[in-house]
């Protein structure tokens, strides 16, 4: 009876307590960093913010195309479902943080923010989001 009385107790504390975890592999350390910083650096959403509050994220996977218009004073980003248009200065840069994924916000400024971008800084003046099923 006393066996069986210490297989039930065995039985009940095997239950409570969590099960050992495995101590972390410095491999697995080093894969979650590598990811994390992939992450920071290489955003997979390009997030797209207007004046009036209103925003959209949308996934560079479905980015197929950029074409720069008016001298690059005008750029469409085509993604699948829909069209992103940028109107601004100074947008020279927009190609090579696109490439990269580099960028991780594109953000409509006010009259007041463009003073303030002054001379050579990049500003976009507005932004429109087009549907691709309308």
């Amino acid at each position: 009876m006393y066996a069986k009385h210490a297989f039930v107790e065995e039985l009940t504390r095997s239950r409570l307590a969590p099960p050992p975890q495995p101590p972390l592999e410095e491999d697995s350390v080093r894969e979650a960093a590598v990811r994390e910083h992939q992450a920071r650096t290489s955003p997979l959403m390009l997030e797209i913010r207007l004046k009036n509050g209103d925003g959209e994220m949308l996934s560079y996977a479905l980015l197929n195309r950029v074409r720069k218009r008016h001298g690059g004073a005008q750029w469409e980003l085509m993604f699948f479902g829909c069209t992103v248009i940028l109107r601004g200065r100074n947008l020279h840069h927009l190609p090579e943080m696109l490439r990269y994924h580099k960028l991780s916000v594109l953000q409509e400024g006010d009259s007041v923010e463009s003073e303030l971008a002054g001379g050579d800084r990049a500003f976009i003046e507005s932004i429109t989001i087009e549907d691709s099923n309308e």
